[in-house]
């Protein structure tokens, strides 16, 4: 028997994060036999000392005191709570444990309530299917391609990526593979295949790499890629198919080689580096003016842009950049490090973006809980309301690729509770969920490889016949999981072809068009149709049973429902369905005893 229970996702109504203006009433149970005086909810607001409310008592049984507290919140904010109960047996302190059942603490660990102001009002056709995430340097050529000075075109579309150094052995990306436009475009109906409703795409601004993070004019298309026109027609063309398009925003930072800083000198205009009398010196910050300034992560190719400058105006003003592109037809943009922009830089990229489309996406690049994001000394402010929509759910990838490959459970549970109980129901929807991205392994390498080889994962490394073999089974869970939890699933290019690959660079090889893995695009394919049943529509989710490597969960909306059940522990596991229920794998009806083995799993459908 527990001395103390409470969990906000079952004891506190409504669970989740809460609306401005909505009454939320907390319920905890307190064991009789410590001799109940009095208990406290104990509650503050981001930057404000605690206040106490003394809990009312409702009732008490055999085994416990029952108390209950309610608040109605009309501040939008983080709040964060804990409960202090005095009895016969001293005072105790109740914060949160990792399962986010309530637990004695002498140390702050407080649960976070989110209040919010209004839901997200994207396109619903953005629930309809799934994202496909393309690094368009490397998805598809088609036609011909013109380089530019200072990049290099590979002929061989199915030459090795491989890292690139310069003549002072500096780390350079100027290897292109010709991936554009057009070739996304001969690709379209590939996409609506597997049930694509939205296009991600790596940056598409002028850039002098093949990533295209290091921005050199904001106002240009990458020639390479087909520049302004062919990105209309693509935008046009994806529309007639039912696909929207959401591109990369990069405004933390430009690249040195550009048109505003201009570095190597390559444009005619005056640029922040040649002299403090360009228009653009005010964008950067200079410790020792020319060669000492701020940059990201301190590359030096990506000096930092100065929000306390005309440079926000150029971004988020009127006919600035955002809107250019909002105005070309795009459904909105995945922000890059959003973390680094500051609060109120971010409310006007969105604000701009949805004075051109009320139901824009605006998604942001977190790789933490977002919810209660602390960076650069300020709490972020992404879910309360007129700022991100979603935000790539790197908590979910780790926890369902570390499940697949290591098969404990602690995890996912960890995640899928954090997500529920701190993320507003429409973000919940929202979410990005990834199993890996241009900055990361390829999942099918890191579920196929041997960890305890002891590999460098900064250098090639190919999978051998076994590895490739356990890679491709466990991809299939791994991508299951990804295509049913709340949220979006969003495939990186040629994870449903068997692309394999470790860390930047070898992951972002070229699409192997005529020799993907079929096997793999097929059961993508599947799960395509999956994502087309109405639960995956906003339905709610529920973890059912997480216990020794098996985990149960369901999707849920309107009476149709369809359950999970993956066994990933050494042992056979055995549960009941007590009525009719269809496979959706085999198309069969099950009921009574299912055992499932080692590695095996079932989807369940009304």
């Amino acid at each position: 028997m527990k001395d103390f229970i409470f969990n906000p996702l079952y004891d506190k109504n409504p669970s989740g994060a809460c609306k401005k203006g909505e009454e939320i009433t907390y319920n905890l149970k307190i064991g009789k036999y410590l001799g109940f005086k009095k208990a406290f909810f104990v509650m503050h607001k981001d930057g404000r000392e605690d206040k106490f409310f003394e809990m009312k008592k409702s009732f008490v049984d055999e085994r416990y005191v029952y108390t209950t507290f309610s608040i109605t919140l009309s501040e939008v904010g983080h709040y964060w709570y804990h409960f202090e109960v005095d009895s016969e047996c001293g005072h105790f302190v109740l914060g949160k444990s990792d399962n986010f059942d309530v637990t004695k603490t002498n140390e702050e660990s407080n649960y976070l309530q989110l209040i919010y102001e209004k839901e997200s009002k994207i396109d619903k056709a953005f629930h309809k299917g799934i994202i496909y995430h393309i690094f368009v340097d490397r998805f598809n050529r088609k036609g011909s391609v013109t380089k530019r000075d200072g990049l290099k075109l590979i002929d061989n579309w199915e030459e090795n990526v491989d890292k690139e150094y310069n003549e002072f052995n500096e780390r350079v990306n100027v290897n292109c593979y010709g991936g554009n436009f057009e070739g996304i475009i001969e690709k379209l109906d590939y996409l609506v295949s597997l049930n694509v409703s939205t296009i991600y795409l790596s940056p598409i601004f002028e850039a002098n790499s093949s990533h295209k993070y290091d921005v050199a004019d904001y106002e240009k298309v990458e020639s390479m890629f087909g520049g302004e026109a062919k990105f209309k027609k693509l935008i046009a063309t994806a529309k007639e198919k039912g696909i929207n398009i959401i591109i990369d925003g990069v405004f933390n930072h430009t690249g040195s080689d550009s048109v505003y800083f201009n570095k190597e000198g390559r444009y005619k205009n005056l640029g922040a580096y040649q002299s403090k009398r360009s228009k653009y010196y005010p964008w950067y910050e200079f410790c020792e003016y020319p060669n000492s300034y701020s940059s990201w992560w301190g590359i030096k190719t990506l000096p930092q842009t100065r929000e306390e400058s005309s440079f926000f105006d150029y971004i988020t003003g009127r006919n600035g950049i955002t809107e250019k592109y909002m105005k070309m037809g795009i459904m909105g943009f995945r922000l890059d490090v959003v973390d680094e922009l500051s609060n109120k830089f971010l409310y006007a990229i969105c604000s701009r973006a949805r004075r051109v489309n009320q139901s824009c996406m605006m998604l942001g690049e977190v790789w933490e809980d977002a919810s209660c994001k602390l960076s650069y000394g300020e709490r972020k402010k992404y879910f309360l309301g007129w700022y991100l929509d979603s935000v790539t759910n790197y908590p979910m990838k780790n926890a369902i690729l570390n499940y697949v490959k290591f098969g404990d459970e602690k995890e996912f549970v960890e995640v899928c509770y954090m997500i529920l109980n701190n993320y507003p129901k429409a973000i919940q929807n929202n979410l990005m969920n990834i199993l890996g991205t241009h900055d990361t392994m390829r999942a099918l390498t890191y579920l196929g490889m041997n960890i305890e080889d002891n590999v460098d994962i900064s250098s090639r490394y190919v999978l051998d016949e076994e590895e490739r073999k356990k890679g491709k089974q466990l991809l299939k869970i791994a991508s299951l999981i990804q295509y049913t939890v709340m949220g979006i699933p969003t495939v990186f290019y040629g994870d449903e072809a068997g692309v394999e690959g470790t860390k930047d660079p070898y992951c972002r090889a070229p699409y192997p068009w005529g020799k993907e893995d079929g096997d793999i695009i097929e059961w993508y394919k599947k799960l395509g149709k999956l994502r087309k049943k109405q639960v995956f529509d906003g339905g709610d989710f529920c973890l059912l049973y997480a216990k020794d490597g098996v985990i149960s969960y369901k999707r849920e909306k309107n009476e149709k429902r369809v359950i999970v059940v993956i066994n990933k522990s050494k042992e056979e596991f055995e549960f009941e369905i007590k009525s009719p229920i269809k496979d959706f794998f085999t198309n069969k009806k099950r009921e009574g005893s299912i055992v499932l083995q080692n590695n095996e799993f079932i989807v369940l459908t009304n």
